[in-house]
C-alpha cells in the first residue's frame, strides 16, 4: 500500500487531495502543526497524523519517514513561503521519499506575477532533488469564485480585480487533486 504525507490536508484546496488519494487506496498521513488539527485531518480522510512545522526541518524529516510520496501545497503568501517549500523538498529527499507532487501556480517565472515568485525556488529544488516529481501549475481556482457569486447575483454583474481584457482561465481544484493523486499512485510509463 502506498503512503503519502499531505502538507495542507486540512486546508481548503489540499484537503481536496485527501479524498482523491483515499479513493485510490492510499494511506494518507496528514502533516499538522498542532494536535488540535488532528480531528479535522481525520475528518478529511487522513488515517495517520504527523505533528510538524514547515519551519522545523527535523519535524519534517520525521513526518516524511516511511512514506512513498509527498503532496505539498505551500501556505500562500506566508512569510518565507519559498524557504518553507524548499525545506519540505529537502526533508523528503533526506527521508528517502520516492515521489513528490508540488501544487505550484501558473507562470511562477513571469515577473509581473510577483505573488507567484515564491513557487519558483521550490520547483528548482525539486528539479535538483533526484526524486521523481510532478509540478502542477494550475491557473485560478473555480472555488475562489464562490465568495463573489452572491454579490454578483445581487448586483447583476461579476467583477474581478483586473482588466476585463486580460485572458484568464479557471480550474476546479478537484481536477488538480485528481491529477495529484494520479501522479502519486501511477507508475511511470515505459
Amino acid at each position: 500500500m502506498i503512503k503519502v504525507l499531505m502538507v495542507g490536508a486540512t486546508g481548503k484546496y489540499a484537503g481536496l487531495v485527501v479524498p482523491a488519494l483515499e479513493h485510490r487506496g492510499v494511506t494518507v498521513r496528514a502533516l499538522v502543526r498542532h494536535g488540535s488539527k488532528s480531528d479535522a485531518a481525520r475528518r478529511q480522510g487522513a488515517q495517520e497524523i504527523a505533528i510538524g512545522d514547515l519551519h522545523n526541518p527535523n519535524s519534517l524529516r520525521a513526518a516524511a519517514a516511511g512514506v512513498d510520496g509527498v503532496f505539498h501545497l505551500n501556505p500562500a503568501f506566508a512569510p518565507q513561503e519559498a524557504e518553507l517549500g524548499v525545506a519540505m523538498v529537502e526533508a523528503a529527499r533526506a527521508s528517502g521519499v520516492r515521489k513528490f507532487v508540488f501544487s505550484s501556480v501558473i507562470h511562477p517565472s513571469i515577473s509581473k506575477l510577483s505573488n507567484h515568485a515564491a513557487k519558483q525556488p521550490v520547483e528548482e529544488a525539486l528539479y535538483e532533488s533526484g526524486m521523481q516529481f510532478t509540478v502542477l501549475q494550475p491557473t485560478m481556482f473555480m472555488q475562489n469564485l464562490d465568495s463573489g457569486w452572491s454579490a454578483a447575483l445581487k448586483q447583476g454583474h461579476f467583477s474581478l480585480p483586473y482588466s476585463k481584457y486580460m485572458k484568464a482561465s479557471y480550474v476546479d481544484y478537484r481536477d488538480v487533486a485528481e491529477a495529484a493523486a494520479m501522479a502519486l499512485t501511477e507508475d511511470e510509463l515505459g
